[in-house]
């Protein structure tokens, strides 16, 4: 076994040179000497000279489970292991296969064995990955990137990429640690991730980008032919995300009102258009400090805006019912809706809720059939709206828990002020009493409003002498208002239970950014570049696909886990290989996935996948 080094000729120019290296071995073929390539080294092997011949003998030794006689250094010993365990799979491939007995697999017959020398080696995990893998495929996205004119090596790291977000949410370069280190991913692609640069997986998620209408378009049709399902009901919603660091070269990063109270960080705001299955139909990205309702139209816009390829292959109604958060729901919004011909549904702005038990009809029912939430109908005379007033006792408990907690703590402030006024060193002074208090309703401004509070002055002296306050019967008001909210839909053919179902489905695109932030790794940004961040958050929309259509399919089957909950189901599942010394002297090696147990079949078998992950190889050395 040594090294040799070659001239090589660039096929663009071949005037311009370079060289390559090869580990190759020299075997006695008859009376001839047949020279063999066990590994190709590629252009980037750096070792120095003088040290091929001892990196050359310790990977043979490797190979051979010889013990080594000295130590070698740090980073020649893991090359050593590194090439030793890809030269093991490379004569795997070439050594002549026996065919077993049913003829669907391989294997080398029974070998005596040395027990004493089994080990277990490279372990690389493979069950999350052989699922997120075949859904990519039955996705059709492989054939999509041959369309859009990858390259081998692109359509490879595309696959890393969004493998990687799935399985492993990280930046790039921890996610080339991962495919090269960690993952079997390679094993199941055919592909040597080592081969492929970190830096290819950065310029993926560009080339991506830029294909952003055309993949959007494609994998919601694709998810819509897999499932069969007719939709049209469309959700709307925004969420943000931050940068760390002052990103100034990121023209949308700009500072706004952050959903994770980020507000000191520069914030970039992803929106997104879903159907009521959680599917994604449109996104678009803008700048941290845009509005909720102005970005609506225009969303909307590109949902209609389809060319008649598009048409013919998403089946999209011209006027889908559209529901919406109050956010969003401006007036301004709902009187484009109307004249462009939508039907809506959207969470009323308005504080007056008129709930009347007696007029409202069950829409929810506990396991014990104990109604948990009623709804009461009600027709708009002046605006031709159906208003439906929706109390929910889990909501009103949430919302008296709120309150209270609210509550006892803005009288805590004012009985700690009151207390102050007698106490050395704390306020006293009417002037900084008065604005204590303006701090206070300020604050607590919800519950701030349902109270009267005095403060009396000292005649004879600067300071106040007793601070009072009294609830408004407005405050039995608010109580009596907890749990309820109004829905308005220029829809009249639905009844009470329909109408509130419809709406409900928007609580999958808040499960849709939970998922995106808690297990995707959404947030924070770290790219400065705008394309990067673009690309960023585009891949981590086009993951979440790939995931929901497994949870989807699982669903389906009665299996409700999280994403988190089926990695970590999955995780155990190993790709291994394992070696013995053999009788004759020499070492056998075995590279095959572990067995899945009970739980993994159950979400392989629901998910309709070969359980079977990766192929099982063996060479005899």
């Amino acid at each position: 076994m040594y090294i040799i080094k070659t001239i090589s000729k660039n096929k663009n120019n071949s005037a311009e040179k370079y060289y390559t290296y090869r580990m190759m071995e020299s075997l006695r073929v008859g009376t001839k000497v047949k020279k063999i390539t066990l590994l190709n080294l590629g252009s980037r092997f750096d070792v120095p000279q003088e040290e091929w011949a001892t990196l050359s003998k310790r990977i043979d030794d490797i190979i051979h489970q010889r013990a080594c006689l000295f130590e070698l250094d740090t980073s020649l010993e893991k090359l050593a292991q590194e090439y030793a365990r890809k030269i093991i799979a490379s004569k795997a491939k070439r050594d002549l296969e026996v065919k077993d007995e049913n003829g669907d697999g391989t294997h080398m017959g029974y070998k005596e064995i040395d027990t004493r020398t089994l080990k277990s080696l490279d372990p690389k995990s493979v069950g999350v990955e052989h699922i997120i893998f075949e859904t990519i495929k039955a996705l059709q996205l492989p054939e999509v990137f041959k369309t859009l004119s990858f390259t081998p090596i692109q359509i490879n790291a595309a696959i890393g990429t969004l493998t990687a977000k799935c399985a492993h949410p990280s930046s790039e370069a921890a996610a080339h640690r991962w495919l090269c280190d960690q993952s079997a991913l390679g094993e199941l692609l055919g592909c040597d991730f080592s081969q492929i640069s970190s830096n290819a997986l950065y310029r993926i998620s560009d080339t991506l980008y830029k294909h952003k209408e055309k993949l959007e378009a494609h994998l919601y049709t694709t998810q819509k032919r897999l499932f069969d399902y007719e939709e049209t009901i469309t959700l709307y919603d925004l969420t943000n995300t931050y940068f760390e660091g002052e990103a100034k070269a990121i023209s949308k990063a700009k500072r706004g009102r952050s959903k994770e109270k980020r507000s000191d960080a520069p914030l970039v705001t992803l929106a997104v258009m879903l159907d009521s299955s959680g599917f994604v139909r449109k996104s678009n990205i803008y700048a941290g400090n845009v509005a909720e309702p102005s970005t609506f139209k225009e969303m909307l816009g590109k949902l209609r805006k389809t060319t008649k390829e598009d048409t013919d292959l998403l089946s999209i109604t011209q006027h889908p019912l559209v529901v919406m958060d109050a956010g969003i729901a401006s007036q301004e919004n709902i009187d484009y809706l109307t004249k462009s011909g939508y039907e809506y549904i959207v969470v009323s702005r308005k504080r007056d809720k008129h709930f009347d038990e007696d007029q409202a009809t069950p829409v929810k029912c506990n396991d014990k059939e104990e109604v948990i939430v009623k709804a009461q109908r009600v027709i708009n005379e002046e605006t031709g709206e159906v208003e439906l007033y929706v109390h929910s006792q889990a909501r009103e408990l949430k919302e008296k828990a709120m309150q209270v907690r609210v509550e006892d703590l803005f009288v805590q402030k004012l009985h700690y002020l009151k207390e102050g006024l007698g106490i050395k060193r704390r306020t006293k002074a009417y002037e900084k009493v008065i604005e204590s208090i303006g701090r206070l309703k300020e604050k607590y401004s919800a519950i701030a409003q349902h109270y009267t509070i005095s403060v009396t002055k000292d005649p004879n002296g600067p300071n106040a002498i007793d601070i009072e306050w009294k609830e408004k019967p407005s405050l039995n008001k608010k109580s009596e208002a907890n749990g309820v909210y109004c829905l308005r839909s220029n829809n009249t053919t639905m009844d009470e239970r329909t109408l509130w179902k419809t709406y409900t489905t928007l609580t999958d695109l808040e499960a849709v950014f939970r998922s995106l932030k808690s297990e995707l790794g959404l947030r924070p940004i770290f790219h400065q570049k705008h394309s990067r961040v673009d690309g960023h958050l585009f891949i981590t929309l086009q993951a979440y696909s790939i995931i929901h259509t497994i949870r989807y399919r699982l669903k389906k089957r009665g299996i409700h886990h999280s994403w988190n909950t089926i990695r970590e189901i999955l995780e155990g599942r190993v790709r291994i290989t394992t070696s013995a010394q053999c009788k004759d002297g020499a070492v056998m090696y075995v590279r095959q996935s572990s067995e899945p147990n009970d739980e993994q079949k159950r979400i392989y078998e629901a998910l309709g996948i070969d359980p079977r992950a990766g192929v099982r190889s063996e060479v005899y050395v």
